[in-house]
């Protein structure tokens, strides 16, 4: 994952993706406490600390497991005897990459993220994978991913411009904005490489980009070049493919979200602000 900056291009890091203030409890704390905050909070896991700094961690599987199955008193179990340790973590300013292989490989779903032996925050798999989409069969590698409808109608919208620009005789807009729609779906197709659609679209729009820049195979295509009449139709031709896709993988995005089903966003440019925890617990 790469940001732009006035500088080019940087990696994303992970900082920039991280959930924070995050919860801890002490490792004496009992389940039950940590049951009842989780639920009234809304999280999925807290940091187990001891002596102040991050020890353990315990999730909801942790407690399904190792505390209601096991027929243990909820009330009488201490966060020490069930916390996964020892405690994976990573620094604020890793690779949101090097994130995503740590935690595929610990094979675990949240990296506690600490500084200078600070607790600053947490990542989870669903953080990397809201940004990075692609990276989902590192963890789950039966899923068959495609690209995003959001990401397709944005892309196509930005091609619809193109035909502005052909109606206008802007050659030099016109070329700008191919190349932009052109390089950002070569860098997707490289990504999602079971999307068969985008697969086609992609090889629609390489052919016409190519023989407007006099790069088709064709030799003499460089020499003669192809007329704007006949570039309408082609970028025609690739925008219905476009409209077509994107109306589809829209609807199924939206079907499934109302069914209470998680759909990814858009990998570049998120659609919202990521829910943050609302405070950090601290103890007297």
């Amino acid at each position: 994952m790469e940001i732009s900056t006035k500088g080019g291009k940087v990696k994303m890091k992970v900082r920039d993706i991280m959930s924070s203030p995050i919860i801890t409890e002490d490792e004496d704390t009992r389940v039950i406490k940590i049951a009842k905050d989780m639920k009234e909070l809304g999280i999925g896991s807290v940091v187990i600390t001891s002596e102040g700094k991050p020890a353990g961690i315990i999730t909801e599987r942790d407690i399904a497991l190792k505390v209601l199955l096991k027929n243990k008193r909820a009330s009488e179990v201490k966060a020490e005897e069930i916390m996964s340790f020892p405690l994976v973590t990573i620094e604020p300013e890793a690779p949101v990459d090097e994130a995503c292989e740590l935690a595929s490989k610990k094979r675990i779903k949240r990296l506690p993220v600490v500084e200078n032996g600070l607790l600053v925050g947490i990542v989870s798999v669903r953080n990397i994978l809201t940004m990075k989409p692609e990276c989902i069969k590192r963890f789950y590698p039966e899923v068959r991913v495609l690209a995003s409808g959001w990401t397709l109608d944005r892309l196509e919208r930005s091609l619809s411009g193109c035909e502005v620009f052909l109606a206008g005789e802007d050659v030099k807009s016109y070329g700008e904005r191919l190349k932009e729609v052109f390089d950002e779906l070569n860098e997707l197709v490289s990504y999602y490489l079971d999307d068969k659609e985008l697969k086609d679209i992609f090889d629609s729009l390489e052919q016409l980009y190519h023989d407007v820049e006099g790069k088709g195979k064709d030799k003499g295509e460089k020499e003669k070049g192809i007329s704007i009449e006949e570039q309408r139709k082609r970028l025609e031709n690739v925008l219905r493919k476009f409209r077509h896709t994107t109306y589809w993988r829209k609807q199924q995005s939206m079907s499934s979200f109302s069914a209470g089903i998680f759909w990814f966003r858009d990998y570049r440019r998120g659609m919202g602000k990521e829910l943050r925890l609302p405070f950090k617990r601290t103890r007297p």
